[in-house]
């Protein structure tokens, strides 16, 4: 039986050139060109979300299937691609759809599964001018570092409901190469980052990450779900884009799978068929990854997340992270980017460099809100977490990302609410905007 093979591009994409010539490499090495179908959609329109494409993207499919479910098909996503894709799977790919599971593969290429640095600065008028108007804002806020989408998708993708007990099998491949151009990269900084494809940072190009939440009266820290056995590939020759270097953009009509590592492991993913096969991936994608790794330092990202205990978001607070080195503590210079969301104040994400990473000592965690006021605050104020050398690995993960909910307590202070006794003598009073009394036996006319 024939298997159909979907490709989704990224944002700002206006040609199906951005596929260059992975289609054709498609069908030389065991698929049918007539099968093989190149996406195409609108990213650019600022009031698009991702979940309208994703929905236009399974009318797309039920037309290219003709509603005829039970065939087998595979999907490659390129960046922005992947989360319209895990949108369609958590939210249409469900019911009669995936009844006979017929999503098999889905190759995760560059994907920004927990957003990319860069992705604010498309909502810029330097931006608008390049692109002669809308930029698609809502597409990028979702792309954006600790987006709310990154949250809320990621949340669903943590059920082995949404996507593991419908047979599908994904794959991370990212590339790990940062070229330098001089003055553009010092004035530009976001796009020749250390530890990204220059687009997407590799730790939040993997779909593996650990989800905790931090109780700021208790300072305990629990698991509260997490993803793992992905697998991940981190290549160091390729970049997120580009005719050269791109992980796509560079597939040509003279490549092949033996002269370019990228479009081999595409298809070693596409004919992967069972769970000895897949797991057999795994391990070929750690021992490439590992072969990285002895050129490149990895990196790690945490978001944060800061509400109160009522559920309501926190946005006005200073964070600090420092270690502990024979009972001193000192800065860390673990600490290589911080973001505050600019949709959402209170998702905030670090991006660590585990080189200045000592896993022998413990770190603190210190989160300080300057909205405290006479009539309520936050408790503990500062929220200061201790992490123990042998919990580090469990929060900073190399290649990985980790999302923390921080809860803090929000208390009122005794004087915002007071009730007096009918009989007190002092029972008419006068107080300030503080709550403080000013006045005493106040008459009754």
């Amino acid at each position: 039986m024939s298997q159909k093979v979907f490709l989704v591009h990224g944002w700002s994409v206006t040609s199906t050139t951005t596929y260059q010539a992975l289609h054709l490499k498609l069908a030389e090495n065991g698929f049918d060109l007539h099968e093989v179908n190149l996406g195409r959609y609108v990213t650019l329109e600022d009031n698009v979300e991702i979940r309208d494409i994703a929905k236009a993207m399974h009318n797309a499919l039920r037309d290219k299937l003709t509603n005829n479910w039970k065939q087998s098909f595979h999907i490659i996503t390129h960046s922005t691609g992947a989360l319209v894709t895990k949108q369609w799977i958590a939210h249409h790919y469900k019911d009669k759809f995936a009844h006979n599971k017929p999503l098999k593969n889905v190759v995760f290429l560059a994907a920004p599964h927990f957003g990319s640095r860069l992705a604010h600065h498309g909502k810029s008028m330097l931006a608008q001018l390049k692109y002669r108007g809308d930029t698609g804002k809502k597409a990028l806020s979702a792309l954006e570092l600790g987006s709310a989408f990154s949250w809320d998708i990621n949340k669903e993708w943590i059920k082995p409901e949404t996507w593991k007990r419908k047979g599908v099998r994904p794959y991370n491949i990212i590339g790990d190469r940062v070229e330098r151009k001089g003055f553009i990269s010092r004035i530009f900084p976001a796009a020749y980052e250390e530890g990204s494809d220059m687009v997407v940072r590799v730790p939040a190009g993997n779909l593996n990450f650990r989800r905790f939440e931090l109780n700021a009266k208790t300072k305990n820290i629990k698991g509260t779900g997490k993803i793992e056995g992905v697998p991940l590939c981190v290549l160091d020759r390729y970049t997120h884009s580009g005719p050269e270097h791109g992980i796509m953009g560079s597939i040509k009509k003279r490549s092949t799978p033996q002269n370019h590592h990228g479009l081999r492991l595409i298809l070693d993913c596409l004919n992967v068929t069972s769970s000895n096969e897949y797991e057999a991936i795994r391990k070929k994608f750690v021992t490439l990854t590992n072969q990285t790794r002895k050129k490149r330092k990895p990196f790690a990202q945490i978001d944060f997340r800061f509400i109160d205990d009522q559920g309501q978001p926190v946005e006005d607070y200073v964070f600090k992270l420092g270690a502990i080195k024979k009972g001193r503590e000192r800065p860390s210079k673990t600490v290589a980017h911080t973001h505050r969301n600019k949709v959402t104040g209170n998702h905030f994400t670090v991006f660590f460099d585990l080189k200045h990473l000592e896993p022998n000592l413990s770190y603190f965690i210190e989160c300080d809100s300057s909205s405290n006021s006479e009539l309520f605050s936050f408790r503990p104020d500062p929220l200061r977490v201790i992490l123990p050398a042998f919990r580090i690995s469990d929060i900073i993960r190399a290649d990985q990302t980790t999302q923390i909910d921080v809860i803090l307590s929000r208390e009122p202070c005794k004087n915002l609410f007071v009730f007096h006794k009918g009989t007190d003598p002092d029972l008419h009073v006068e107080w300030n905007r503080k709550g403080e009394i000013v006045k005493r036996k106040q008459k009754i006319k």
